[in-house]
């Protein structure tokens, strides 16, 4: 019997410490959820109702009287241990009322909760384990958005690039934070960099907070102490991402070394790209930026989720709330993703329902709305159901179809075939691949796939150097294009981890003429690849590969130099099998 007491007691801590997990996905529609009850009022109860287990005891043996029972202190194993994080339905105290009142003296509390629904956290007085930040989703997050920063700074900028590994690393950072300008409130930046560019950099890193923090993720605009509480946090949060990515070994100061060196002179004065505008830009716009976008998301984002929609019309509406999109995509989310409701989609990205499901929840809502659940933890994406058949799992990793976004980037120019010298290449492509050959050590996909855009950087011909500061040194040209001819060979299939090797052939076609003032603007495209994927669920891989590219016209102008990159890219991909999960 108390073999049994412990099960059940240990089945029902496991069930609820699944209410918050947020799995990462991007273009993700997950799984059934149901909408949350409402949690505008902190009156509600936050407790969740156990079934006593001297209940669930009683209706498998005969009632026993209290006289039966002797009287012996309850065992130490049954009370709820603090040290295993876990939180417990037993009382710990066994002289409580609930304690000495139970027959069967397992100890256990008929009412006590168990944890705090998550729209009930805004409310929470009692600093539930479920209702604190979640650092480490935090962490990654902002870790990406930072690394997406500086790669941008580094690509676009020659100068970036070339402060960066210029000198004693750790020197230049000290001296960029040393010759920082606070007696100055211009920087030297732009207008448009300094007040619109920042303060959307402020709302973001708010969002990544938001999205982190139970305490105000499922928050709507509203004018209560739980919401201004939760955007001045959020807040606080951005301010200390701004100092970092100013001063910090991560930031401007550490990659480009902004600070230490003259970049431009403005009326004869020069600058150095420091000055206190963003510092404050940053947090202060960002804060009315999101205030912005939350009044967006109730008054007009709530309204359009109300009827299903495609991913296309769900990724336009996203574009009201730009800053909660780009958070959503740095936590694998698809944009328009909600942590306070669900919204509703027709996508190839929503899981086909599961045994574990309720199929009948996927069908719409009535006009009452959606049904609420007790813990509060409904939200996301749903997928309207048309039938209520469950289907049978692919029993292999990946699928038939696969869909795919892949971006790369090339620093350095290889020069087996072409031999133009110093091009920067940036790619990003979709993909569509299709199994071919599913074998068992080794399969076969067809992976034609479409560029857009393709940016080119080359140095500009004939340009002679003005100054050691002169930006105007490169040129970039965009271009997009298709390959058609792809196959890619992944070993190991039934691994988690599969190595492939890959090749493409097709176009791209560039804005203007590119690698020569007589060669064309249409290049022809060749590359031969490896890498990594891995299968983070059976139907979800990222991977990391390798792409040695050679563009060339093919001798259709005067000139062709031709070119060959090191293309280094990352890809998440979706797949999917008819008639399967």
């Amino acid at each position: 019997m108390l073999l049994l007491s412990k099960l059940l007691a240990r089945q029902d801590r496991g069930c609820a410490f699944q209410v918050l997990l947020l799995l990462p996905l991007f273009f993700v529609a997950g799984t059934t959820s149901a909408q949350p009850q409402s949690a505008t009022d902190p009156a509600q109860t936050t407790a969740v109702q156990v079934t006593p287990l001297a209940a669930v005891v009683h209706a498998g043996i005969p009632h026993a009287t209290d006289a039966d029972l002797p009287d012996a202190p309850r065992p130490a194993s049954e009370m709820g241990d603090a040290s295993t994080g876990e939180s417990s339905s037993f009382d710990e105290n066994p002289e409580s009322p609930e304690s000495i009142g139970d027959p069967m003296g397992f100890g256990v509390s008929p009412a006590v909760s168990t944890r705090v629904p998550l729209n009930q956290c805004p409310y929470d007085q009692t600093g539930a384990r479920e209702c604190r930040v979640h650092w480490h989703q935090l962490i990654i997050s902002s870790s990406v958005f930072n690394a997406f920063q500086n790669g941008g700074n580094l690509y676009t900028s020659y100068w970036y690039r070339y402060e960066t590994t210029t000198g004693k690393w750790f020197q230049r950072w000290f001296d960029s934070d040393l010759g920082w300008r606070w007696g100055q409130w211009h920087d030297g930046n732009p207008f448009v960099d300094d007040y619109v560019g920042h303060g959307i950099m402020g709302s973001i890193t708010n969002y990544l907070w938001i999205q982190n923090d139970p305490k105000g993720m499922t928050l709507e605009f509203g004018n209560n102490k739980q919401y201004w509480k939760s955007r001045l946090r959020a807040m606080a949060f951005s301010t200390a991402y701004s100092f970092e990515w100013k001063f910090g070994p991560f930031g401007e100061a550490g990659v480009g070394h902004n600070g230490d060196h003259p970049t431009d002179s403005v009326n004869g004065v020069k600058q150095n790209d420091t000055g206190d505008v963003e510092l404050v830009t940053t947090p202060v716009v960002g804060l009315g930026w999101t205030i912005a976008e939350d009044l967006l998301d109730k008054h007009v984002v709530r309204k359009f989720e109300e009827k299903p929609h495609g991913p296309f019309a769900l990724l336009a509406i996203s574009l009201f709330t730009p800053s909660r999109a780009t958070a959503n995509i740095l936590r694998w989310r698809p944009p328009w993703y909600r942590d306070d409701r669900p919204v509703k989609a027709y996508s190839f990205f929503s899981e086909p329902p599961g045994p574990e499901d309720e199929v009948a929840s996927l069908e719409p809502a009535s006009a009452g709305g959606p049904p609420s659940t007790s813990d509060g933890a409904g939200a996301g994406v749903t997928q309207r159901a048309h039938n209520r058949e469950v289907l049978p799992e692919w029993p292999h990793y990946g699928g038939v179809h696969e869909f795919g976004a892949w971006w790369g980037m090339s620093l350095m120019s290889g020069h087996i075939w072409g031999y133009a010298k110093d091009i920067k290449y940036m790619p990003l492509a979709v993909q569509y691949s299709y199994l071919l050959y599913p074998g068992g050590k080794w399969n076969l996909r067809y992976s034609p796939e479409v560029t857009i855009p393709a940016m080119l950087d080359e140095p500009k011909t004939g340009v002679k150097v003005i100054s050691k500061y002169d930006q105007h040194l490169r040129s970039r040209t965009y271009g997009g294009g298709v390959s058609p001819a792809g196959l890619r060979a992944s070993f190991f299939p039934e691994s988690r981890v599969q190595p492939f090797l890959s090749s493409n052939g097709g176009f791209v076609y560039f804005g203007q003429r590119v690698l020569s003032p007589q060669g064309s603007q249409f290049m022809y495209t060749i590359d031969f690849g490896a890498g990594l994927t891995f299968y983070r669920k059976r139907r979800q891989s990222v991977s990391i590969g390798y792409r040695y590219q050679h563009l060339s016209n093919a001798n259709i102008s005067l000139h062709n130099p031709g070119t060959d990159t090191n293309v280094f890219y990352v890809q998440v991909s979706r797949f999917r099998t008819k008639g399967y999960r």
